[in-house]
Parts: structure tokens; C-alpha cells; sequence
């Protein structure tokens, strides 16, 4: 059956969280009204909420506590809104509170899998083992500018999370290039038919070469072989969003992304 447009966006924002506890990486952050959760590392993608649904009474409360939950850890954490957050004024009181808005994402969907996409015939994209995944720990890290210990964390905690959900890691491969220059994620939404491609990024002196289409191409093709009637994705206003459009997404959900950093550290706050 379809997806419907109720079940894409919903997905769209919730797939954002869909990753469960992996112990001693990550957990969820149990606080009535948010999906959110917390790691080992200071990230604000690695500990993140959203779909909020707070009362205008107690929001403020959720959100100071919270703030200064990250802040005795002194971890950097990040908060994703939509319009459907709750209260209407959220993004203001996240101001308040001390985060800044780091970036903008577009959810957007692809309820065509057969739509032909060209990919550039010199990229070879195959999906990756356990092993392969640590090895190529470093690429990931330079690819979307994250310390080596955040890239890290990301890829065990996808790798601990692959008895409970089902998700690929895909790795980008270019004649004359020793091992990987690119990686994409592939995850199916339990109890639907909806696949999301997480995150993904290219070494940056390889970029414009099509190895991102690429990547979506063969990730599509395979969430379609599989059973997948649908493909979401949170892309980058900036970067990978006009690419998605020109592959056939269209945007169904705009996502602000705000962080906050312990005082006194630098960090690139983008998604």
C-alpha cells in the first residue's frame, strides 16, 4: 500500500530518531513531550531532539533543563523543529535559551523508486562490511567534517544498532583513488514502506563528479528491490538539497536545525 502524504511526513521528521539504544553509545533521553537522544560523544548530531510537543507552560522548563543536562557533561547538543513543533514559538525560545540556529533542511520524499536516475558510469557504489565500515572511519570523518571520535561513534553506533534495524552502510569508489572517497546510509522505517537515506558526504576535493547521485541511485534501486515504495531524506538546504530536487524529491517539510555548544568551544555547527 502507498504511503501516504500523513505517513511521509511523519516519517520525514521521526526517522530522524529512528536509531535505538546501543549500550554504552547512546540512549534515548526519556523526556515527556520531545524524541531525542544522548551519546558518548559532544556532537550536536549525536545528541539531538526534536518532535516537539510541549506545553506553552512548561517549555521553557524542558528546555532549560535539558540545556543544562548537555551542559554538566559539557557536550554540545542539537534540537530539530518543524512547523509542526510545539509550542508555535519554539524556535524563539530555543534562542533564548542559549542555541543558535545552525542550519536549514529540507524533508523531502520520492514515492517513485523506478524514477531513472543517471548516474556517473565510473563510481562504483557497493554496500560495505563490519570491517570495512571501521576502516574507512577516517574517510567519513573528513567527508562531513566530523572528529575522528564523532565519526566514530556514528559508525559503531550504526553497526550496534544492525540487530534491531535494518540498515546498509554504502561506501563511493573512483578509479585511482585507494578505498573510499564517499558514504550514504540506507535505513527501512520499521513498519512501513518507507526507506530513509541518512547521511551522506563526499571527500571534498571529489565532489561535483556525480558521486553523490551515484550513491542515491544505487541506494534507491536496492530500497527498491527490497520492497520500499517510498524514500525520504533531511537534506541540506545548501548542498544536497538541489541535487535531491533534481533527482526527483520534492520537499514536503521544512526543518530548522539549532545547536548549542559548551562555552569557550569551537565546532562546526552545520548538519
Amino acid at each position: 500500500m502507498p504511503a501516504s502524504t500523513d505517513q511521509l511526513l511523519e516519517t520525514i521528521e521521526r526517522s530522524l530518531f529512528v536509531y535505538p539504544e546501543v549500550t554504552g553509545l547512546v540512549r534515548d533521553i526519556r523526556v515527556p513531550g520531545l524524541l531525542g537522544r544522548e551519546s558518548t560523544v559532544s556532537h550536536p548530531i549525536a545528541n539531538l531532539v526534536g518532535c516537539a510537543d510541549l506545553d506553552d507552560a512548561n517549555a521553557n522548563t524542558t528546555i532549560s533543563a535539558l540545556r543544562d543536562r548537555f551542559a554538566e557533561s559539557a557536550k554540545s547538543f542539537g534540537w530539530i523543529t518543524s512547523p509542526s513543533s510545539r509550542p508555535r514559538d519554539l524556535s524563539q525560545r530555543l534562542l533564548d535559551a542559549g542555541l543558535v540556529k545552525a542550519d536549514e533542511l529540507a524533508g523531502m520524499a520520492l514515492t517513485d523508486l523506478a524514477t531513472p536516475i543517471r548516474a556517473n558510469p565510473e563510481v562504483e557504489v557497493r554496500p560495505a562490511t563490519i570491517e570495512e565500515q571501521r576502516q574507512a572511519i577516517p574517510m567519513t570523518a573528513a567527508a562531513y567534517g566530523l572528529p575522528l571520535d564523532v565519526a566514530t561513534w556514528f559508525t559503531e553506533t550504526l553497526i550496534g544498532a544492525g540487530d534491531r534495524l535494518r540498515a546498509v552502510a554504502y561506501y563511493a569508489y573512483l578509479p585511482g583513488h585507494d578505498g573510499p572517497i564517499a558514504f550514504g546510509n540506507l535505513v527501512f522505517i520499521p513498519g512501513t514502506s518507507i526507506a530513509l537515506l541518512g547521511g551522506a558526504a563526499t571527500v571534498g576535493d571529489l565532489r561535483g563528479r556525480g558521486v553523490y547521485t551515484s550513491l542515491v541511485a544505487r541506494r534507491l534501486a536496492d530500497a527498491r528491490a527490497a520492497g520500499a515504495g517510498a524514500a525520504v531524506i533531511q537534506a541540506v538546504r545548501g548542498t544536497s538539497a538541489p541535487v535531491c530536487a533534481k533527482l526527483g524529491f520534492e520537499e514536503m517539510l521544512p526543518l530548522e536545525f539549532y545547536a548549542w555548544v559548551p562555552p569557550g568551544v569551537e565546532m562546526d555547527l552545520h548538519a
